[in-house]
């Protein structure tokens, strides 16, 4: 089988980004995808609109919209920003629009069909080769501690000088993206970081006569015992039939699941009225209860909040919903406060990976060049996209993590193999 200077394993985000790139250097690049098309997981993002990444302009504030080791993607970040992808999708016709309140970005179009072609035509003017169907089983390695290349079905081999791995992680199994990738990496030593689902529904107990009834305008609070509380998010929240999910819910839930790995059981706390503060609240409460003494509990909960959740707050107070104001103890008003200020729950646990967005986790980050993306344990050998131990919150920051890594890469990758091709033998590579 002919030889090529750049295997791309994947055909998601990170490694069409990662084959473009490569190929635009100057390599002889083949991008191998082990279902029947690109793009699968890219193709159902955003709700099928494909939130492709951010307007977020402060590079710094990236990191922190990237709590999965966001500092490591620093370089990747300023080599390939947000609008260099833009520019990209310029290039082929395709413009994008920015949607307030939260900066996302989509095609203008709203479908993300227009995005995977627009990449498709950049990588065959590129001359990048795709193949589909075609799943890799493993990486060859040669005596000098270089890649050779990669072990395909049937025993099929395939020659590469340099080898860069975008198999995914495990969200939406469906897509292809089913964590097969990390059996290969840990054999070549590499250590993967425990994984778990992030942007997931929860699980939460009794929610099932609910389903389908939303709060809006609300700001979710997540807290688990010896970690850093999360940045708070405003938003919205999704009752559904086994738990919460959600704008917010989606946000927060890295935060319980990263606890729950590590044996730490969090909590999600809902602030009914953001915009007030709990003295403020109070105080209307005790106006109320001395100029309307016989209306009931009933009325004290925010008119945004659906009927059907009424009696849920107050339950949740232990206040009864027909208690009159004018009979409301210190104690009961106090608790009615503090619940609408922190409504709480405790989520037994994640929905699935099949309805998550993100895997959480994967290949630790201290073993791959930030600058180029290259193993820092085998020669040749690249990583790209969710196969790292990197992710970030709902908004297009975790698509805009996976072009630029593969875009890195990509140089990275031709760069190192032209240069290893021009070199004499004895030369070392770095």
């Amino acid at each position: 089988m002919q030889g090529w200077e750049v295997a791309v394993v994947g055909g998601g985000a990170a490694g069409m980004l990662a084959a473009l790139e490569a190929s635009r250097a100057g390599a002889r690049t083949i991008l191998l995808e082990k279902t029947a098309r690109l793009g699968t997981k890219l193709r159902i993002s955003g709700g099928g609109r494909c939130n492709v990444t951010n307007a977020l302009d402060d590079l710094r504030a990236w990191e922190r919209m990237l709590p999965g080791n966001g500092p490591f993607l620093r370089h990747a970040l300023r080599s390939y920003p947000p609008k260099a992808f833009l520019d990209l999708l310029t290039e082929e016709g395709v413009p994008t629009r920015v949607e307030a309140p939260y900066g996302k970005v989509f095609p203008e179009s709203g479908k993300s069909g227009d995005v995977i072609e627009a990449l498709v035509r950049a990588m065959r003017r590129a001359g990048v080769t795709i193949r589909t169907e075609a799943a890799v089983r493993d990486i060859r390695t040669g005596q000098d501690g270089r890649v050779e290349g990669l072990l395909l079905d049937e025993g099929r081999f395939l020659a590469a000088d340099a080898i860069i791995w975008c198999t995914g992680g495990r969200s939406f199994p469906k897509s292809g993206s089913t964590g097969d990738g990390y059996p290969v990496l840990r054999r070549l030593g590499h250590t993967i970081a425990p994984t778990y689902p992030s942007l997931v529904p929860l699980r939460v107990e009794g929610t099932t006569p609910l389903a389908g009834v939303a709060l809006r305008g609300v700001r979710g609070r997540v807290r688990v015992p010896g970690t850093k509380e999360p940045l708070p998010w405003d938003g919205d929240v999704l009752w559904t039939h086994f738990g919460l999910s959600g704008p917010i819910v989606l946000q927060l839930s890295r935060a319980l699941a990263e606890g729950w790995v590590a044996g730490a059981q969090g909590s999600l706390q809902l602030d009914l009225e953001p915009e007030r503060s709990a003295d403020d609240l109070d105080a209307a409460i005790r106006h109320l209860v001395t100029t309307a003494g016989s209306r009931t509990a009933r009325s004290l909960v925010p008119e945004h909040v659906p009927r059907a959740l009424v009696p849920e707050v107050l339950a949740a107070a232990d206040v009864p919903a027909e208690r009159r104001l004018a009979e409301l103890s210190k104690a009961e008003r106090l608790r009615l406060v503090a619940t609408l200020k922190g409504w709480s729950f405790v989520p037994s646990g994640w929905h699935s990976f099949e309805a998550a967005e993100v895997t959480a986790g994967g290949v630790v980050v201290d073993e791959v060049n930030p600058r180029t993306m290259a193993s820092r344990l085998l020669e040749g050998l690249y990583l790209a996209g969710e196969v790292l131990d990197v992710d970030g919150y709902v908004g297009g920051y975790n698509l805009q993590a996976a072009w630029s890594t593969g875009a890195v890469a990509g140089r990275a990758a031709a760069a190192s193999v032209l240069g290893y091709r021009k070199a004499p033998p004895s030369a070392t590579i770095r």
